[in-house]
């Protein structure tokens, strides 16, 4: 039974805490003016997590805040090598909002581990330090003595100019934006965003000599951000499209570009490199469900359509015989097996016979034929940005008498919160994994000790098996769960070995 529901609620505080959404950084190159020419289109982060806030150091040299290990740290792409690098070692707590400000230090405003938000300066060969102790959200600098922010204040932004020859700090309003941008070709002047008595979002010059906001215009209903094309345009996205809005037309935001038919919902951030020609941006990807996801390599596979086949899988494919034998990566290497195993093999056929969804993932209990033999197997599927991100196999070949018997035994243990007859169904040395083979319990003792005291402060404790594949001596449960009132679904692999459940793996 799935051991993480001990810790849930404590995680669930946590994710909420730091929940970043699932977004990419792409890159295109632009012809024109306003009606833009789009073309090498490219996702340069390509990565689970939060991926996001660009910014060009020149033009052939891009910063994004970037996924590492569970954190987010500074990336550099070459956009002429098509090559992405960290910029610094890992800090623990993140870093955010990458720029490159004069004589060449880079900023970011990172998440320290005491709670605090600053904006910090990174030079080479020295410790990094922080700039200020405002709690900085966004930012760009002037000069090189003069920052325009939103400040943390109370339940909304606030837009502050300090001055670092002076220490000095000039708050200008409350209910700032996160788009603050310097104009290009104007020594002059900064945009910035204010929310406005409607809830959206309007576009202010700042006068950095009399500190005084001209309102420029107002952005479409929901946005947030904005870049300059050059000084007189500016730049918006929207759903999956690209407007321009220019100062000397009609007052109206225009469609620049359409990028609908590259799978992008909700662009957000916007950069524009120094010579016009580049544009770099955020946006989610249009997901399509882990089922659609799994089931597009289905067909090609049957049909030997190897190129469609291949496709459905992401660039750097982790193939694997559960629970951690890697047996190859990337989409070039199960390419060149599949076309040898075509070679080999005069009809392949593949079909789902039960599926198990959880989250991003897709376990299905499939009927292989090969020429004239079946044989059946379970596989595990990661998704994630419309592509299959790995690949496990569970074989059939260890075979179990009733393997369903004693995982029933302890689920009925366990409806019954009665730790002996629960603990009687695991072999003494009982190991606990999440997947794929990530050790977290190993013994009886341990794992005694936390179900007893989760058992006793649960009145309300219960299982329930909502699907179940079984393929030799291993049962995958579907299992929805209901504890102190809530509820929650997890899937389990229980591995029995002479009549006792001997291991468990639970996705997560």
């Amino acid at each position: 039974m799935t051991k993480y529901i001990l810790f849930l609620s404590g995680f669930l505080a946590y994710s909420t805490l730091f929940a970043q959404p699932n977004t990419e950084v792409y890159l295109i190159d632009i012809k024109g003016a306003t009606q833009l020419e789009v073309s090498n289109f490219k996702n340069i982060s390509n990565n689970d997590g939060y991926d996001n806030q660009p910014s060009f150091i020149d033009n052939t040299t891009l910063l994004f805040a970037k996924t590492r290990n569970g954190q987010t740290d500074i990336a550099k792409y070459n956009t002429e090598l098509a090559k992405t690098s960290w910029l610094f070692k890992t800090t623990t707590g993140g870093e955010y909002s990458p720029q490159q400000q004069f004589n060449n230090n880079i900023t970011a405003v990172r998440l320290d581990t005491n709670g605090l938000q600053r904006l910090y300066r990174y030079q080479d060969g020295k410790e990094p330090k922080p700039i200020s102790n405002q709690e900085i959200a966004y930012y760009t600098f002037f000069d090189e003595n003069t920052l325009v922010a939103s400040i943390l204040g109370e339940n909304k932004l606030d837009l502050i100019v300090y001055k670092l020859n002076e220490d000095k700090t000039y708050k200008l309003l409350k209910g700032s934006g996160r788009s603050i941008h310097k104009i290009p070709n104007n020594d002059t002047a900064v945009s910035y965003t204010a929310i406005n008595e409607n809830g959206n979002h309007d576009i202010y010059q700042l006068d950095m000599d009399t500190l005084e906001s001209f309102f420029v215009a107002e952005l479409p209903i929901g946005i947030q951000d904005h870049a300059w094309l050059t000084e007189t345009t500016l730049l918006c996205g929207s759903g999956a499209k690209l407007y321009y809005y220019d100062l000397f037309g009609d007052g109206e935001w225009e469609e620049a570009a359409n990028l609908s038919d590259k799978g992008l919902k909700e662009i957000t951030r916007l950069a524009v490199s120094p010579n016009g020609e580049k544009i770099a941006f955020v946006a989610e990807i249009d997901e399509a469900s882990p089922e659609d996801i799994v089931d597009a390599h289905i067909a090609p596979f049957n049909e030997r359509r190897l190129d469609d086949f291949a496709n459905t899988f992401d660039t750097d494919v982790i193939v694997r015989r559960f629970p951690n034998d890697t047996m190859y990566i990337g989409r070039n290497t199960l390419k060149s097996n599949y076309k040898k195993y075509y070679e080999r093999v005069e009809k392949a056929n593949v079909e789902v016979k039960n599926r198990i969804v959880y989250k991003g993932y897709v376990i299905d209990e499939e009927l292989v034929t090969v020429n004239t033999k079946s044989h059946r197997q379970a596989t595990v599927y990661k998704t994630g940005n419309n592509l299959i991100k790995s690949m496990t196999f569970i074989d059939n070949k260890k075979n179990a008498d009733t393997p369903t018997i004693i995982v029933d035994r302890q689920l009925e243990a366990y409806n019954n919160r009665d730790i002996d007859a629960f603990m009687k169904t695991y072999t003494q040395d009982i190991k606990l994994y999440n997947f794929p083979k990530n050790l977290s319990s190993k013994g009886q003792e341990p794992m005694r000790e936390s179900f007893q005291g989760f058992f006793s402060s649960t009145p309300d404790l219960h299982c329930e098996i909502k699907n179940r594949i079984v393929i030799g001596n291993k049962v995958i449960d579907e299992e929805y769960i209901t504890a102190n009132g809530q509820n929650f679904s997890a899937v389990a692999i229980y591995e029995i070995e002479n009549g006792l459940i001997a291991k468990v793996t639970f996705i997560r």
